[in-house]
């Protein structure tokens, strides 16, 4: 891209931004920026609620520092505070939202922990609150105790860096890296054994996802343009494995309740719909985002909703119940029937996302350049529920 490109695609990302900005009012019910002293490269909520002594939920969330080595890198517990019930008659001035839309609480720090190397990744042990894993950019995957508030080991064997977690919810302590080294490891953290590494994909592996109820299945998906479906039982581990996109496969997701359904994104720009049980073609094309897909997440409250960010600087959320359905001529220009909402506070490639297991419809973001953390939620008649979905179990 020429400069006089660069400067002008920088000018729309502003006016979009400027834009956004001020229908903030209108859109969401909570919406908080945070500026962090360093990009993240990730960010998670952890699945634990508090109630502090004003009534208000706390909440907490993991980001890790990106300094390029001009500082000491963390990783980062913060904690914000959000009002059980929103009432417009707070005074706005004393809370942390910048944009006065709506009361909403503070984010505050509330620990780090120094690492060694950038960390690219953390995900949270979901059978115990306090241990995470994380990615780091040497290629260590290493496991840290909030409550010990440091590493406390190390899983050798992996050769090269990646971004890909994932934790078995049914095996406590299994645990899945994708790296671009092009393998796959799967490890045992109660002993710190590699228990196996695959190596059926052709370049660098991005993403990995255990299947929510099989603790035996995962899903991968690599540069290669594919993804696989394995089996810990089988020799080979693969048991499918498909182009899934023209171009590299970034991110890949199994639906929390429908679990034979899994998202990918593409550096494509298209997110795309796949059933497990006839994976051959895609079930639905997503497309709205105009450049590279990297990070994705079905919604841990309704099965239809899928959120999507990019380094087109937006995130998509997605209904699936709505594919099909007829839209009017003056908001084809809006996008496709099942484009749900799309956050566009974001001004750099989003590079991760995050939906809060305890609070109904509450996501975290991050992005590349601006330090900018995000915590917000759609007003509610976006999230109303269309169980009209005919459509598209015709074709599941």
């Amino acid at each position: 891209m020429s400069a006089e490109n660069e400067i002008q695609e920088e000018k729309n990302y502003e006016e979009q931004y400027r834009n956004w900005k001020q229908n903030i009012p209108f859109m969401y019910e909570i919406c908080i920026n945070h500026q962090n002293n360093w990009p993240s490269l990730t960010v998670c909520w952890l699945n634990e609620l508090e109630i502090d002594q004003n009534e208000n939920e706390v909440h907490r969330l993991i980001v890790a520092t990106q300094t390029n080595n001009q500082e000491q890198d963390y990783i980062k517990l913060l904690k914000v505070a959000i009002p059980k019930e929103i009432d417009d008659k707070l005074d706005n001035t004393l809370l942390n939202n910048i944009w006065k839309t709506q009361a909403v609480g503070k984010v505050q720090e509330e620990l780090q922990i120094p690492v060694e190397f950038e960390i690219n990744r953390v995900r949270q042990q979901p059978n115990n609150q306090y241990i995470l894993a994380a990615q780091a950019g040497n290629g260590e995957v290493g496991i840290y105790d909030l409550s010990k508030k440091s590493k406390v080991q190390v899983l050798n064997g992996q050769t090269k860096e990646g971004y890909g977690l994932s934790w078995n919810s049914t095996n406590c302590g299994h645990l899945l890296s994708a790296s671009y080294d092009h393998k796959i490891y799967y490890w045992d953290t109660n002993t710190a054994e590699l228990i196996k590494s695959y190596n059926f994909h052709s370049a660098e592996v991005e993403d990995v996802c255990w299947h929510p109820q099989n603790p035996n299945i995962f899903l991968s998906c690599s540069d290669d343009k594919t993804f696989a479906i394995c089996d810990i039982r089988t020799n080979q581990g693969v048991t499918i494995q498909q182009e899934a996109h023209s171009q590299e496969v970034n991110c890949a997701q199994f639906n929390n309740f429908q679990s034979n359904l899994f998202a990918t994104g593409s550096n494509d720009a298209q997110v795309k719909m796949f059933d497990m049980n006839k994976p051959e073609e895609d079930i639905h094309t997503f497309s709205n985002h105009e450049d590279a897909i990297y990070s994705l997440q079905w919604s841990p409250h309704q099965r239809n909703l899928l959120a999507s960010g990019s380094v087109d600087t937006k995130i998509v959320v997605w209904d699936y119940f709505k594919i099909g359905n007829e839209i009017k001529a003056e908001d084809e220009k809006d996008g496709p029937s099942e484009l749900l909402f799309y956050h566009g506070g974001h001004t750099s490639k989003v590079n991760d996302l995050s939906w809060n297991l305890n609070h109904r419809h509450l996501l975290a973001s991050v992005e590349q350049e601006k330090n900018i953390l995000q915590i917000w939620k759609i007003q509610q008649q976006l999230w109303e529920q269309d169980e009209n979905d005919e459509y598209i179990q015709s074709l599941v």
